[in-house]
């Protein structure tokens, strides 16, 4: 157990979390990998096999602060540490103009992609701070850098990601803590390529890619990296 490393993977079972799993089971991290959405299980299970038994699938609702601080609590049981969070879980929902979106929607947004990376940050860190070593990895993107027509919750939502990813960083840099994020544009996934078939897919970055980026930002070579977004949308 002490060869192992030991990390939560939010949205771990998405296109993009898989490829990061699949990253950190080859470099010696077991996981816990909180599950909401049930019909991504089965791929990812497949996608994982045998190293499967590194791995811990917990149901979370990540938007419940009860639920995330349940799920810190079981990797510290598991584990008695966690080496690394790495926040992947997200969504877009877009199209909409401001005056337009209802409450829910922007709700939505923010609590999905801005509310569960404040409260699985907020989870972690004490552990963190106590130990005074840690990892964080949040992930921003390339629409939260501008304000889009139609995209307002998203891209502010993002935008936070990024200013909280700062924030936090300041706070824990004398504690062997380094807080990073990764800002993407368009991930080449299956999903994507349904949604938007005419486009040229070869400009997209492949979420082994960003996965390569990732294990970089984690590894010792960028313990002097932090509080940094960091893009990752290649010619997208």
């Amino acid at each position: 157990m002490a060869n192992y490393k030991s990390a939560i993977v939010t949205g771990g079972t998405g296109a993009l979390g898989t490829a990061i799993c699949q990253y950190l089971l080859s470099n010696q991290y077991r996981l816990i990998v909180p599950s909401f959405i049930e019909d991504e299980i089965e791929l990812f299970e497949r996608k994982i096999g045998n190293k499967m038994m590194d791995v811990s699938l917990v149901s979370t609702d990540l938007t419940k602060a009860d639920e995330v601080d349940k799920l810190t609590e079981t990797a510290l049981e598991k584990f008695g540490k966690i080496d690394l969070l790495a926040n992947i879980a997200g969504g877009f929902v877009g199209g909409n103009l401001t005056a337009e979106m209802t409450l829910d929607e922007w709700e939505f947004m923010m609590n999905l992609n801005l509310k569960s990376v404040f409260l699985c940050c907020r989870s972690v860190l004490s552990h963190m701070m106590e130990r005074q070593y840690g990892k964080i990895i949040n992930v921003s993107a390339r629409a939260g850098l501008k304000g889009t027509a139609g995209m307002s919750a998203y891209s502010t939502a993002k935008a936070g990601v990024r200013i909280l990813t700062e924030s936090i960083a300041e706070e824990v840099k004398d504690k062997k803590i380094n807080v990073n994020a990764i800002m993407p544009s368009i991930i080449d996934t299956p999903t994507n390529r349904q949604a938007m078939p005419n486009e040229d897919h070869s400009l997209w970055v492949k979420p082994d890619q960003i996965a390569q980026v990732v294990g970089f930002l984690i590894s010792e070579q960028a313990s002097i990296i932090n509080g940094a977004t960091v893009p990752v949308y290649g010619r997208a």
